[in-house]
């Protein structure tokens, strides 16, 4: 996602050091890291809702299609009958 190094992580973690403190690193990491699972979920459960679609859109169509073969079928059996 990120292409983050060593350095730059480490660079991140001390201005948030000396930004925050010592005492409030931890909750503030804590809530974070709730904040970055609850948009990877959200972004999931969107993926999963578009392939979901998709897949009902190809399902769809391949029963028209053999609708439109039944009806083929249907017409072609009366044709001959008479």
């Amino acid at each position: 996602m990120f292409d983050f190094g060593f350095w730059e992580l480490a660079l991140i973690l001390i201005i948030s050091l000396i930004v925050l403190g010592p005492e409030r690193l931890p909750s503030f990491a804590t809530q974070f890291g709730m904040f970055i699972k609850k948009i990877k979920d959200f972004a999931n459960n969107i993926k999963t809702s578009v392939e979901n679609e998709s897949r009902m859109k190809d399902l769809k169509k391949i029963i028209e299609d053999q609708k439109e073969e039944l009806s083929e079928f249907e017409k072609k059996i009366d044709s001959d009958e008479k």
